[in-house]
């Protein structure tokens, strides 16, 4: 994944003011936070990052699951690429994290003018949307069943 974006990066349109940025954060800062509009896509050059999902308990608490880990050479904010909504999770510095943050309007219109180019980087986020939505559903299940078994109301079925 890293060379197909690193290529994308050294294109003209990304050496312009506001184009990429380079950005750092420490262990335990926020980077995104859940909810906020914001469009940015960003490029691990070094470090790890935890994409945290805010979670109700019963009891009205808030709670941040793990949702997963990315590391150097992972890309995340990409999905707001595709409809341009609000962040569906936070994302929290896991050590010294160096990123490299690309600005959405400049590769999405990157990406239209070089079609052949992009159809990889797409495919790449693609099959790794396509796998997060097969452990997001084995998830789900795997909790429906225990809170079925929880409450008794598999007695029922």
């Amino acid at each position: 994944m890293s060379t197909i974006l690193k290529k994308f990066l050294e294109a003209d349109e990304f050496q312009q003011a506001h184009a990429c940025e380079r950005v750092n954060y420490k262990m335990g800062e926020c980077i995104l936070m859940e909810g906020e509009e914001s469009f940015d896509v960003y490029y691990i050059e070094k470090g790890h990052v935890r994409i945290n999902k805010r979670v109700v308990l019963q009891d009205g608490r808030h709670i941040q699951s793990g949702f997963c880990d990315l590391a150097s050479g992972d890309t995340f904010g990409e999905l707001n690429l595709f409809d341009g909504s609000p962040r569906s999770a936070s994302v929290v510095a896991c050590d010294e994290v160096e990123l490299t943050r690309i600005n959405r309007r400049i590769l999405l219109d990157y990406m239209d003018k070089h079609p052949q180019e992009s159809y990889k980087l797409f495919k790449y986020w693609l099959q790794r949307l396509a796998s997060n939505i097969r452990q997001s559903n084995d998830r789900s299940s795997h909790l429906f069943a225990w809170g079925l078994n929880q409450y008794g109301i598999d007695d029922d079925l």
